[in-house]
This record gives structure tokens, C-alpha cells and sequence, in this order.
């Protein structure tokens, strides 16, 4: 059963014949003989395949056809957090659901690996209440773990949710990290509105221009001081100013569950 259809492939649910589980199945089509289109698919089975992170999508293995890559994940029965998050979501939930995206985040940059992609139509809700982080169409690994001028210069991801420096970098400076940092930043954004960052923007352009030339998305009213507090440190235009994963994990806005731990 065709489950959704992305950039990079469409997912159905399927049923592991061994023990009768049901995992998502992504079908990712290339050319026939394409080696190149294979291996860069390949390289992201590789990447995420011994993984285990209670907030990241687990990948089980791959099938190769002739002119498709079939991708066995974990299956999330709960939809995305961007259906979710349609009429936006209290405080409370996205204080919660934003501390699991930075521990599936910090979890890939210790690791050297930028997810390049965050988004709320990239992260997934499971029964057990568990948020997972998934969709690695436009992962990549660092080559060291410490993030080289020039590593990534190419423009990938999804354009409302883009750091400036994916936009305006050129080949010498590239972006690392931080870009990440932005697009969390963004999907707290998404949470609390509903609305992705820069919805009233007709198209692409419009918010490249906008970011290139400067521009922070909106930080919503109705958050506390200690959500806006979180928003400024990811909005740092500058990737050096920028909080790191780490960082934003001894933030007091996703501090909430070690509080309400130590109140009941």
C-alpha cells in the first residue's frame, strides 16, 4: 500500500515474510545502468544502516533491481509531524517533540553525518510516542569531525527550511553543521503555526532572495521567552554563532521533561 510519495521515491507499507512485522519499503527508481545514480543510493543505505538511535528512522536492508533500489525501514504508524502540526501544537508537545529531534540530530553530527533536510515532513510519529528522524535522501558524511570550508556547497534540502549560508556560500566556504541548526530551527517554527517558514512567499525564489538578502523566519508570539530564546540562538545568520545540537540540549526551552520528572 502506497504510503506517501517524496522527492526521492515513494514509500509503501509492506510485511517482513520472517516474522510478520510491517516496515516501510522505499522505491527509489534510477536509470538502467546507471552506476553512479546507484552507488550515491547505495552510499546512503551505508551511511544508516548500523545505526540504532531511538530517534532515528532504522533501516533493515536493501534490494537492488534493474532499474530500482528497494529500501527496508522501520515502519511509523502515526504519520508526520507536519500533519500532525497542522492547527499547531501546545507549548508542551513541541518543548518535548523538539528535545527528540536534537538528540537524533546531535546522534548524526557526532557521528559526522548532516541530515541537510529537516523538516516536519521528514520526521515521524510512532504508537509508543517516540518522534523519529528520517528521510536521509540528502545526507552526507563529513570528512572529519570537524566541518571543512568548502565540505558542501551544493544546494540541497527544501528551500523554506534552508540556512542562508546553503543559499549564498560560495565553493570556498560551503556549509557544515549550522545548516541543520537553521532548519530544526524552522520546523520548531512549523510546530507552533501549522505553517512552514515563509508561507506567504509565492515560491522558491522569493525565499531565496529573502534569506540571501538577510531575512530570519518569523518568530511566533504566542511562544514562551524560552521558546524565542531557542529560536534566536538557531537564527544566528553567522554558522560560527550558531548553537551547535549539543548546546541546545542544555537549553531550558527542551529542558521540560527533566522538570517534570523532578516535580512528580
Amino acid at each position: 500500500m502506497l504510503m506517501c510519495e517524496g522527492q526521492y521515491g515513494k514509500v509503501y507499507s509492506a510485511v517482513n515474510m520472517d516474522n510478520g512485522e510491517l516496515m516501510a519499503m522505499k522505491e527509489m527508481k534510477f536509470q538502467a545502468n546507471d552506476h553512479q545514480a546507484l552507488k550515491e543510493l547505495a552510499d546512503e543505505i551505508i551511511l544508516f544502516e548500523g545505526m540504532q538511535h531511538p530517534n532515528l528512522v532504522r533501516y533493515y536492508g536493501v534490494e537492488v533491481h534493474r532499474d530500482e533500489m528497494l529500501v527496508f525501514m522501520e515502519y511509523c504508524d502515526r504519520g508526520t509531524l507536519e500533519e500532525a502540526a497542522k492547527m499547531g501544537l501546545p507549548e508542551h508537545n513541541i518543548r518535548v517533540y523538539t528535545r527528540e529531534i536534537l538528540l537524533a540530530v546531535n546522534y548524526l553530527h557526532e557521528h559526522n553525518i548532516l541530515h541537510r533536510d529537516i523538516k516536519g515532513a521528514n520526521i515521524f510519529l510512532t504508537s509508543s510516542g517516540c518522534l523519529k528522524l528520517g528521510d536521509f535522501g540528502c545526507s552526507e558524511k563529513l570528512k572529519s569531525h570537524a566541518t571543512l570550508p568548502g565540505e558542501f556547497n551544493s544546494l540541497v534540502g527544501t528551500m523554506a527550511y534552508m540556512a542562508p549560508e546553503v543559499i549564498t556560500r560560495n565553493a570556498s566556504q560551503g556549509h557544515g553543521r549550522a545548516a541543520d541548526i537553521w532548519s530544526l530551527g524552522c520546523v520548531v517554527i512549523e510546530m507552533s503555526t501549522g505553517k512552514r517558514p515563509w508561507y506567504d512567499l509565492e515560491n522558491s525564489a522569493q525565499i531565496m532572495f529573502k534569506v540571501g538578502m538577510g531575512g530570519k523566519p518569523q518568530i511566533p508570539d504566542t511562544l514562551s521567552a524560552e521558546g524565542k530564546d531557542f529560536l534566536g540562538h538557531c537564527f544566528e545568520s553567522d554558522p560560527p554563532d550558531r548553537y551547535t545540537a549539543a548546546e541546545l540540549l542544555d537549553h531550558p526551552f527542551v529542558k521540560v521533561e527533566e522538570q517534570d520528572g523532578e516535580t512528580s
